[in-house]
């Protein structure tokens, strides 16, 4: 676990760095730095939880996991900005998106947290379907489908506001949300193909990402 905490952090510090310029941590601004230490802990704490997938489990969606590619991606965007002076948009968010965006990392922490945790030892980063799998529908499940997934477009989102990139957060909902649909296309075929109706009436009982819009 350690290994692995480490590895995702390091990677992170260094991507970090290539975007922002080595001097950034120690001579930067206080946001960027702010910004820097969530992400990390964040980071490492997701590290900590999160299992990559089950041995015996099938498997679905080879590339869909390329949400977290563009989610990433939109984070380094948005730390190149703040450094570079938001050069291609010409001007930072309004100042409200530091508050705004702020309030939606904490919530987006938390959601993640709580779906994870109810989810447990079925939540694995790979759509897999294991043979002693349980449909969950209880606590935040009740609700929304897909939970953690809002938890992430919340979490990076927030972070994004946080430094008023806008640049960085045109990309993200224009591709990174889609990619999050996509995969939970892909994840709810597979949960209709295993669970069936089941599933289908879990369906009409609940939202995938937000209450009343989706």
């Amino acid at each position: 676990m350690f290994y692995r905490i480490a590895t995702s952090i390091l990677l992170f510090e260094l991507a970090f760095l290539v975007a922002t310029g080595a001097n950034t941590l120690i001579f930067g601004d206080l946001r960027l730095l702010l910004f820097n230490i969530l992400f990390v802990l964040w980071l490492g704490m997701e590290s900590s939880r999160v299992k990559l997938g089950h041995s015996n489990a099938q498997t679905y969606g080879k590339f869909s996991r390329a949400f977290l590619v563009v989610s990433f991606g939109s984070i380094l965007i948005a730390a190149w900005e703040r450094t570079a002076g938001y050069p291609i948009i010409k001007q930072p968010l309004p100042p409200l998106s530091i508050f705004i965006g702020l309030t939606l990392f904490m919530i987006g922490v938390f959601l993640r947290h709580l779906s994870i945790k109810q989810l447990g030892k079925y939540f694995v980063t790979k759509i897999q379907v294991t043979d002693d799998h349980k449909l969950v529908t209880e606590g935040i499940y009740r609700l929304l489908r897909h939970p953690s997934y809002t938890g992430l477009i919340f979490g990076f989102l927030g972070l994004i506001l946080f430094l008023q990139a806008g640049l960085a957060a045109t990309l993200f909902i224009l591709i990174g949300i889609p990619a999050y649909i996509y995969r939970i296309k892909i994840e709810e075929y597979a949960l209709i193909k295993t669970f069936g109706e089941q599933y289908e009436s879990y369906r009409e009982k609940s939202y995938a990402l937000l209450p009343l819009i989706y």
